[in-house]
């Protein structure tokens, strides 16, 4: 991302942020100003990446609907991680699992099902109308 040439004011943000933007834009030997925009740019999925995630989270259910007869022979009863069509780690523990796959991939739609043979059944009840 090109900038502008425009004056950039930090105005009314917390010294601390500014103080940490400036460092980490002189470390990577940027002007603040272009450190500032790429991370804005970044933040707001200027290059067309907003609706991306939720397509990804769909494909990846489709992946492993796709794929759940082969994933049932290696993983049964555990919950896999399925990220970019792949299956990126595996666990029995959900809560061991999530914390290693965030950890790697940061905040982004990952699809984590537990690998069985078939779908879970929920029943609702249905709320009855009584007639007197």
């Amino acid at each position: 991302m090109k900038a502008e040439g425009k004056a950039l004011f930090l105005r009314n943000l917390p010294t601390e942020l500014v103080r940490e933007a400036k460092a980490a834009a002189a470390r990577r030997g940027e002007t603040l100003t272009k450190f500032v925009a790429e991370a804005l740019a970044r933040s707001l999925g200027a290059a067309g990446e907003r609706a991306a995630p939720a397509n990804d989270l769909q494909d990846d259910m489709m992946w492993y609907r796709k794929h759940r007869p082969s994933l049932l022979r290696r993983y049964r009863g555990e919950y896999v991680a399925i990220v970019d069509a792949s299956v990126v780690d595996h666990d029995r523990d959900f809560a061991a699992l999530a914390l290693r796959v965030f950890s790697r991939f940061g905040n982004r739609n990952i699809f984590m099902p537990r690998v069985a043979s078939d779908d879970p059944v929920v029943r609702l009840r249905s709320p009855r109308i009584s007639r007197r």
